[in-house]
């Protein structure tokens, strides 16, 4: 599957974004401001991965019919 012009970023970068969102919070020097808006951030990172994740499987089992 292949990005969409609505959503420009691939599985691999949402996954790459969110591997270094959550290496930031195993860091020393976390400010809890901006731990909020970076779990934020995380949590939506999560969910497209998981939406694209349903699509692709969706695609699978159309191709697989």
């Amino acid at each position: 599957m292949t990005a969409t012009k609505k959503d420009q970023k691939t599985f691999s970068e949402r996954k790459e974004e969110l591997n270094t969102a959550l290496a930031w919070f195993e860091g020393d020097n976390i400010d809890i401001d901006e731990a909020i808006v970076r779990y934020k951030h995380a949590i939506k990172l999560v969910t497209e991965l998981e939406e694209y994740l349903e699509k692709a499987e969706n695609e699978i089992k159309k191709l697989s019919q």
